[in-house]
């Protein structure tokens, strides 16, 4: 798959493709002409990282390869000023992406399956979000905080991480996904049956986890 993420990419760097029509508004070109909206500079972003980092059966390997190397050269070539980074909020511009391929923004990390015990005073209680980011920040994710998530006074087993909203943290988050994955502890491991598990298992949040 990456000699066809190299040869895209280099077809865009030359502008064989159009990517940034006016201003603040851009389009991809991997998709098909039915189904090419126009979109913000961090909404192509998540489409083309979400694609790209599809597990979809459907995603063929050439599509994905066309999209990692999209995400590149946004990366790369076309950063704009930060006043652009904002998704705009009065359309959905990734209504035609899979629902499952609708990351977050901010850029969201869910990690589930923390350890949690019984206090003396009979509270669930677990890891200290604090405890888990300085373990992820070791891990090179730079996260920026971990919020365990409760259930009235009880520790839930499960974490919400924050990653910085521009490039930098989508690309945090997805090494982090990447890394769990790696270890067969990501979202479809974890739904995978209906056995015990043991250990953290995470995945970056999209559409389908809210």
């Amino acid at each position: 798959m990456g000699k066809y993420e190299d040869r895209s990419y280099e077809k865009l760097r030359n502008g064989k493709y159009i990517v940034k029509v006016s201003g603040e508004t851009y389009s991809c070109p991997f998709c098909p002409q039915k189904k090419k909206p126009n979109y913000r500079y961090m909404d192509l972003v998540q489409h083309a990282s979400g694609v790209g980092n599809s597990s979809s059966a459907r995603r063929t390997p050439i599509m994905k390869a066309n999209h990692l190397a999209l995400a590149k050269y946004l990366e790369k070539g076309l950063v704009p000023l930060v006043s652009s980074l904002k998704p705009a909020a009065q359309e959905d511009p990734l209504s035609g992406c899979d629902h499952d391929e609708k990351i977050v923004w901010p850029w969201t990390g869910i990690v589930v399956n923390i350890p949690t015990r019984k206090s003396e005073d009979g509270r669930t209680v677990g890891e200290s979000g604090s405890k888990l980011r300085d373990e992820l920040i070791r891990r090179g994710f730079n996260p920026i905080r971990v919020r365990p998530l409760w259930n009235n006074c009880d520790h839930s087993g499960i974490a919400v991480v924050e990653f910085h909203k521009d490039w930098s943290g989508l690309h945090n988050a997805l090494s982090f996904e990447n890394a769990y994955e790696a270890d067969h502890r990501g979202k479809k491991d974890w739904g995978a049956n209906n056995d015990v598990k043991y250990g953290l298992y995470a995945w970056i949040a999209r559409a389908d986890d809210h």
